[in-house]
């Protein structure tokens, strides 16, 4: 296990926990990265993922929270397990279950993808 990637991974998911999911784009992804929906849908490069949340955070009422439910971290790879809640643009509330696998070259993440739970 490299303890670096699990320095950063805890570092990204601190971030996520606070609201800024776009700061942990901004400092822990790499440009090319791909991200890769639950339906196979995939956007790739970090510029695309920024744009694809900055345009659905701008369409909530409010992000109400993220709970971390584990990490683990291997060789180049880590997981994570999350609830997000959130409320849509006619404040209905939004819950998210997901498992986020991410894929890392040294100190960035190069791959990430989202499994519904």
């Amino acid at each position: 296990m490299d303890n670096h990637i699990a320095a950063n991974e805890t570092a990204s998911n601190a971030l996520t926990k606070q609201g800024k999911i776009l700061d942990s784009i901004d400092q822990f992804y790499a440009d090319d990265c791909v991200f890769t929906e639950p339906d196979g849908s995939k956007r790739s490069s970090k510029k695309d993922q920024r744009a694809h949340l900055e345009g659905f955070f701008a369409s909530l009422k409010g992000f109400d929270g993220a709970t971390l439910h584990g990490q683990a971290v291997g060789d180049d790879v880590s997981m994570s397990e999350w609830t997000f809640k959130m409320r849509g643009g006619n404040n209905e509330p939004i819950v998210w279950n997901e498992v986020l696998v991410r894929k890392w070259r040294g100190d960035k993440i190069i791959a990430e993808s989202y499994y519904q739970r």
